[in-house]
């Protein structure tokens, strides 16, 4: 069982690849983090930045080949939290979302496509490391 004072250590999640599957256990890893009162940030960089974009999630696809929206369909069915309401509840649990700069210059993305909630903010490799120091990391 883990001590209470390494439930209060911050957790890292850098998501950078772009399969709605690993992105959907990130944010169930940081949801389930967060609601047990750990600071959570997401750092999203490399072919996942497009998530952060609004209709992002529409055009990544499984490996199977279903989109994002496709397999919310199946969780939801099977009674598993899909990505819409673990985003939901990322934000009421004051989850950061953070996505790197140079990762937006590369996939051309332009800030004003961001999504609104949670909100994102812009940030680089620094950041993260600052914050992140003495806690969990993990790369989806």
């Amino acid at each position: 069982m883990a001590k209470s004072s390494d439930l209060k250590r911050p957790m890292t999640l850098m998501v950078i690849s772009n399969d709605p599957e690993r992105i959907h256990m990130a944010l169930m890893m940081g949801a389930t983090a967060s609601a047990m009162g750990r600071p959570v940030t997401f750092f999203f960089s490399k072919s996942a930045t497009p998530f952060l974009t609004a209709g992002g999630w529409d055009s990544l696809k499984t490996q199977a080949g279903a989109t994002g929206p496709e397999m919310d369909a199946a969780l939801e069915e099977k009674g598993v939290a899909d990505s819409s309401i673990l985003m939901d509840g990322l934000a009421a649990l004051d989850a950061r979302f953070l996505v790197c700069e140079a990762a937006l210059r590369e996939h051309d993305i332009d800030v004003t496509s961001l999504i609104a909630r949670p909100a994102v903010e812009i940030a680089g490799l620094a950041e993260i490391i600052e914050k992140g120091q003495g806690g969990d990391w993990l790369t989806f």
